[in-house]
């Protein structure tokens, strides 16, 4: 007979530990912990019913593990030692030493995070969709000091935003682009990464006190230390940034002067052969808006169309810019305006979605459709594969259909069909408000209905089978 092996000391139930044995183990409170969790990638994981308990998160054993040699836990603890010593400077009075002692806090190094969670500078690439929306969403936030969000934080959000629009338009690899009531969404291919991201409006927003901003603030921490390393893998240096257009045209020419020309030796190469054709591909996005320039006036999204135009081979001018243009400038083919304004012959006027739409169906729309202050037709999503004309195809075989059938008969079809999509729809909403208890309970009763159907369909086929073979 061999040793009787205690209740949760071997099995499944042993990987898992609760988040309070963690935070012994580690000796961090809940707050660093957190911090912690976010800055590695850890995230808590479901456990095995056994283990299961009501209001209670559990990590894997092996990523406590890892945590403890982590060496951000040492700033923790020089950080805790470092408040007490600002504690007993302010009780003894001495506001110099306390001041000079807040100045002088022990900061995080989180370069080694990135190198550790990223190996290669492809799968920084890949997971760079979260960072971009989340840095952009800071850049467009108002300074607030309840929230503890400086100005110096916002601003170095748009510098980092700013560099990496600027290494797609230069380089030409934005692909789609969605004006939303959220925000407008982007997809760029960046050495090969599909990035898809959404930047909002450029309009004032008002921060609800109910978000934790604290746990965002840690987040972003780690996001702008990595898309520090991603911008200066792109660019090669640090570039601040005064005039976006005139930064994307040196960019455009160091570019050009790179390239290199292949020997007619190596043309038959397939790798050789595919980097042509990568070539080519790029040429048709660089050359849908070549030869245009527009003006924009001040009621539409400046940013977006000047990033959006320069990428795909346009030039952008407005009135008082640092070329110091104006909306009499001969150079000028087409005027983005959403009103109506004294108009000229050998001009276009449109509103701006008809640059959003060209570059999604990747030709020159027509204008008419276009023109200030008329009904636009519907701006349709590029990540879901539908056409206009699809659409319209579509909508015609139902008015055919509704012309064959009856009106009343159709009608009666429909209220069928709403009234079970709101019967299923009621019945997912009651089984997402159930509690586990509730929900293990549910579950049983519908595997015990469906194994009685099985036995009765079983039943009714030896029936048949029976009555098939007295015949």
């Amino acid at each position: 007979m061999g040793k009787k092996i205690k209740k949760g000391k071997e099995g499944p139930v042993k990987e898992y530990t609760s988040r309070t044995k963690a935070l012994k183990k580690l000796q961090v409170n809940l707050k660093d912990f957190r911090r912690l969790c976010i800055l590695k990638g850890i995230y808590p994981r479901e456990p095995p019913q056994k283990l299961r308990k009501q209001h209670k998160t559990y990590y894997h054993n092996k990523d406590i593990a890892f945590l403890k040699n982590e060496s951000i836990l040492d700033t923790f603890r020089q950080r805790q030692a470092h408040l007490k010593k600002i504690r007993k400077a302010l009780t003894r009075g001495d506001k110099l030493k306390a001041g000079r002692l807040r100045r002088n806090q022990p900061k995080d190094k989180l370069d080694h995070l990135v190198k550790e969670r990223y190996p290669t500078f492809i799968d920084a690439l890949n997971d760079l969709d979260d960072p971009l929306c989340l840095i952009s969403l800071f850049a467009s936030f108002p300074t607030h000091k309840e929230l503890h969000i400086p100005n110096t934080l916002i601003r170095s959000c748009q510098k980092l935003i700013n560099q990496f629009l600027l290494y797609v338009s230069a380089h030409n690899c934005l692909r789609k682009v969605f004006l939303s009531i959220k925000g407008i969404y982007y997809q760029a291919i960046v050495q090969g990464a599909t990035i898809t991201w959404i930047m909002p409006y450029p309009i004032q927003a008002s921060l609800p006190l109910d978000v934790d901003y604290k746990i965002m603030m840690t987040f972003l921490e780690f996001y702008q230390v990595l898309m520090k390393f991603v911008n200066f893998k792109l660019l090669g240096q640090e570039i601040e940034i005064t005039d976006f257009s005139e930064e994307v045209k040196k960019l455009k020419s160091i570019s050009q002067n790179n390239q290199m020309e292949i020997d007619e030796a190596f043309k038959e190469d397939p790798t050789i052969q595919q980097m042509d054709q990568q070539q080519q591909e790029i040429k048709k996005y660089s050359e849908l808006f070549k030869g245009l320039t527009f003006f924009l006036y001040p009621e539409v999204p400046k940013s977006s169309l000047e990033f959006v135009i320069l990428s795909f081979g346009g030039e952008v001018r407005w009135e008082n810019d640092n070329k110091n243009s104006s909306s009499t400038d001969p150079k000028i083919t087409h005027v983005i305006t959403e009103r109506n304004v004294q108009k000229n012959k050998k001009r276009e006027y449109i509103q701006p979605q008809w640059v959003y739409d060209s570059i999604n169906q990747l030709k020159l729309l027509s204008v008419s459709d276009y023109a200030p202050e008329s009904t636009l037709p519907p701006h349709l999503s590029p990540f879901e594969q539908l056409n206009l004309e699809e659409v319209q195809s579509e909508s015609d075989e139902e008015d055919g259909q509704q012309k064959e059938h009856k009106p009343y008969q159709n009608n009666k079809k429909q209220k069928e069909k709403q009234a079970k999509q709101q019967e299923k729809e009621t019945k997912k909403l009651a089984e997402t408000m159930l509690s586990r208890k509730n929900k293990r309970l549910y579950d049983m009763i519908k595997r015990k209905e469906d194994e009685e159907k099985q036995k009765k369909n079983k039943l009714q086929e030896k029936k048949k089978m029976i009555q098939s073979k007295q015949q």
